[in-house]
């Protein structure tokens, strides 16, 4: 491999958007624990419609939940595969797929998700300060800019 500094700028990879899916298993734990409740509820009160909807939707948002816990997993690891050899940041691989495997361990259990939450917000927020999220670095806005001394939009 070639250093940083000889190879091209790298571009920004779309592995990102399986990354930015990060929030989404932990708020779907929640959903999964009050359709427990709601299933809890309504066995006790011999609504078996209203059971048997609860049951389905704690599958659902548990599959669901694992689903996109797994696709993070393997985001997190490819992003920071394609970052390697990026001249503005380069994350530990290693290190990013051990952090997708803590959060993917938390589809199963909550605590993980206590490691992994933050550990991949710091990622993206170093990932968007770093390389940026439109592709241009982290500098600028593709789509023009406002000048501050006279209020006029330059493209």
């Amino acid at each position: 491999m070639s250093p940083a500094s000889d190879s091209p700028p790298a571009s920004n990879p779309s592995w990102r958007y399986g990354v930015y899916l990060f929030p989404i298993p932990p708020l779907l734990l929640v959903v999964t624990y009050a359709t427990v409740s709601l299933f809890t509820v309504a066995a006790q009160a011999e609504s078996p419609l209203l059971a048997i909807g609860a049951f389905a939707a704690t599958v659902l948002t548990g599959w669901v939940a694992y689903l996109i816990a797994a696709v993070v997993t393997v985001a997190l690891a490819m992003d920071a595969l394609a970052l390697r050899d990026h001249p503005a940041w380069n994350p530990n691989p290693w290190l990013a797929a051990v952090l997708g495997v803590v959060h993917f361990g938390g589809a199963f259990l909550a605590v993980p998700y206590l490691l992994s939450v933050p550990g991949i917000s710091y990622y993206v927020y170093r990932r968007r300060q770093s390389v940026g999220g439109d592709g241009n670095g982290g500098h600028g806005d593709e789509h023009g800019s406002v000048d501050s001394s006279g209020g006029e939009y330059s493209t």
